[in-house]
């Protein structure tokens, strides 16, 4: 990248769905890589660094970023906004030059107060820009690897109507917008909506998707919120009752940003869900 010139980045959060394709893209736009997570394997990327670790480990996170030009930060499951935290202030004592940051769709100001996953995503990104250090905030829509999470013992079930359209984006198409941002000094300290080119349902999205990875399911089921709530009371599942919030917000909170920007700059996403299943 002009400018900072970019040669090595640390990509905290190395083990996730979305994290492989991004690897690769960095790895054929020719980046160096120290890959870290807390279950990170370095027989599985034998061209990179790798560090197994906590982020919330102050010992830990300083190896991960050690000699490294730039931090991308794709976290999962955690407390993101403590994490982001640690992350900045490690980044400000190393002199890191750029930090790009996976963030969510629907993040914005006005939904903050809707759901405590959306305000951790918020306060993130304020923090990044706050730092003092060059930027880069990612918000993509649901990634198609997400669809395999609705299969549950044989069925596939999604919580609510779920009447809004949602524009999938592959990790792939992902992976390489991000990596084409980071070539490109016009993209410093800029935001980005990261969409695919189709507008599908949840239920559209997963017909097409079990006809042809789960062929043996028949149909898609709704399950209303009501019922989900008194199975989650009766049988003390608190990862049901702590998701339904989730699903409860998406069913009512469009796509808060536009890809305009995203597409000027680093150009459209390509794959629709139909290849991305084919391939």
């Amino acid at each position: 990248m002009s400018g900072l010139s970019i040669k090595k980045i640390a990509i905290l959060g190395a083990s996730g769905m979305v994290a492989q394709e991004t690897i690769k893209a960095f790895e054929n736009a020719g980046f160096q890589l120290k890959l870290f997570s807390r279950s990170v394997k370095a027989a599985n990327y034998p061209n990179h660094d790798t560090v197994k670790g906590n982020v919330f480990n102050d010992k830990d996170l300083a190896l991960a970023i050690k000699d490294c030009d730039a931090i991308h930060i794709t976290l999962s499951q955690l407390d993101e906004l403590v994490a982001v935290q640690k992350i900045v202030q490690a980044a400000q004592k190393q002199q890191i030059k750029l930090i790009s940051y996976v963030s969510g769709a629907t993040v914005c100001k006005e939904n903050c107060s809707k759901l405590s996953f959306i305000y951790a995503k918020y306060k993130s990104e304020q923090l990044i820009k706050e730092s003092g250090i060059a930027y880069m905030i990612f918000r993509p829509t649901w990634f198609m690897e997400s669809l395999a999470l609705m299969i549950q013992d044989g069925k596939a079930n999604v919580m609510g109507k779920q009447p809004l359209k949602i524009r999938w984006i592959a990790s792939k198409d992902f992976g390489e917008h991000l990596a084409s941002a980071y070539q490109k000094s016009e993209c410093l300290n800029k935001e980005f909506s990261t969409y695919g080119p189709e507008g599908l349902t949840i239920n559209e999205a997963l017909e097409q998707y079990i006809k042809v990875k789960h062929p043996t399911i028949k149909k898609v089921a709704n399950a209303p919120f009501w019922m989900l709530k008194t199975i989650a009371f009766v049988s003390g599942n608190k990862k049901l009752k702590e998701i339904i919030p989730m699903f409860e917000y998406f069913e009512k909170t469009k796509e808060a940003g536009s890809p305009v920007n995203t597409e000027r700059l680093l150009g459209k996403s390509k794959i629709t869900l139909k290849e991305w299943l084919a391939a």
